[in-house]
């Protein structure tokens, strides 16, 4: 008698390429690529090349363990911000990003392997500038942000005439090139701001679009809610702070919102977590009364967790912002500006309280630390609204759906 042996159907290969090593997932970017890859893996013999990252075994060897990956391979670093940059980049690249995670041996490996892989996600705009042209519409583009209009806000707030003139330049060629990319590629995952973005001002097809969500820590949602009524009058803010859009909200914040605060509730305390603070942040930091930096913390819930409230003071951006998905996740309760909660279903009164002046924002800060009932009210309302619509099992599974359309996978 002869036994058979069980046929064991092999996964089809997928090659994930992005800017940086997805680890430690500690920022926003870093936390939606590592669970998506890890997610992927489960279902696609996964490759992960990344232009840029830490070059240790140990934590390489890692992330692999952690996400299931078969191969992670890193490039070079990022090219440094500099005006001789930015000259170079406007002579040779399309936009300074791309210019900065460039490297010729990627670009000829790119090259070998995509041709020999069944299904090709592309990780952040800038990457398809080493994608051969031939092979761009083999790729599917995950967008993390409508990345014009990162540059287009930013140059709205810009005082500088020069500086303006510089950034509203480079917004138009990114828009140029994001128009293209989108256009060439198989489609591109957007959250829902975005795609919005893109289509109105770039004049692209809606079709050319799949719906993603860029989300925080979700498993906050598996925690106990916040004792609010027995927290002090602490305010939280977690950031990476070398994000230019968060760099100007906290300095916003501190500036316009805080002192009024202070001077309604003088026990309230903020709470400011995150690396890459630049000395000029320090140093407000420093010179403003009730304010704790701690840098970088192992567990950011359980900081919220002493907390009575959570701010998002960005005056500009786009995509989906992380740091208002782990407050929801964990049941803070919100202030935010209109920025902070673009392409979330938040009601203003309802799952937040949303302010652009800083007036407005301060008293709904005070209100906030003042009033138990509305605290708690805003708090159970967002965690209900995350677990019902905002998780990255509900996501991941109608990604998967796009991805394992019949024309997508390569024969």
């Amino acid at each position: 008698m002869v036994c058979s042996q069980p046929i064991v159907q092999k996964k089809p290969s997928l090659l994930f390429v992005t800017t940086e090593l997805p680890w430690p997932a500690n920022s926003g970017g870093r936390i939606k690529t590592f669970r998506f890859v890890q997610f992927l893996s489960t279902r696609f013999e996964v490759n992960l090349v990344c232009a840029h990252g830490a070059d240790d075994v140990e934590s390489l060897n890692t992330l692999k363990r952690e996400t299931g990956i078969k191969s992670v391979q890193v490039f070079g670093a990022f090219r440094k911000r500099t005006p001789f940059n930015w000259f170079m980049a406007t002579m040779q690249f399309p936009t300074f990003n791309s210019f900065r995670v460039y490297s010729k041996r990627l670009e000829s490996m790119l090259n070998w392997g995509i041709q020999k892989t069944e299904i090709v996600i592309i990780d952040h705009l800038e990457m398809f500038e080493m994608i051969p042209e031939k092979l761009v519409p083999k790729t599917i583009y995950h967008s993390h942000n409508a990345e014009f209009k990162l540059w287009q806000d930013y140059a709205e707030l810009e005082k500088n005439p020069l500086k303006k003139w510089v950034l509203d330049w480079e917004a138009d060629r990114v828009k140029l090139f994001e128009r293209w990319v989108i256009n060439k590629c198989k489609f591109t995952f957007a959250a829902p701001n975005d795609s919005e973005a893109l289509i109105n001002e770039s004049i692209i097809e809606p079709t050319k679009f799949r719906l993603t969500y860029h989300l925080g820590n979700d498993q906050f949602l598996n925690d106990e809610a916040i004792a609010l009524e027995a927290n002090t009058n602490k305010v939280f803010f977690g950031a990476t702070l070398s994000w230019m859009p968060n760099q100007d909200g906290i300095n916003w914040f501190l500036k316009e919102c805080w002192p009024s605060i202070r001077k309604s509730i003088s026990s309230a305390e903020l709470i400011i977590c995150g690396t890459g603070a630049d000395q000029d942040i320090m140093t407000r930091m420093r010179q403003t009364e009730g304010v704790t930096y701690k840098g970088y913390v192992d567990d950011i819930g359980a900081e919220m967790s002493n907390c009575s409230c959570a701010i998002i003071p960005l005056r500009f951006g786009s995509g989906m912002k992380i740091k208002t998905f782990d407050a929801m996740y964990r049941g803070l309760p919100i202030v935010s500006t209109k920025i902070g909660v673009e392409g979330i279903d938040i009601k203003d009164g309802e799952q937040a309280l949303v302010a652009d002046s800083s007036s407005e924002f301060a008293n709904h800060v005070i209100n906030i630390l003042s009033n138990y009932e509305l605290a708690h009210s805003l708090a159970i309302a967002a965690r209900k609204l995350s677990n019902e619509h905002y998780t990255y099992e509900r996501i991941f599974e109608s990604m998967l759906q796009d991805l394992n359309v019949q024309d997508v996978i390569q024969q």
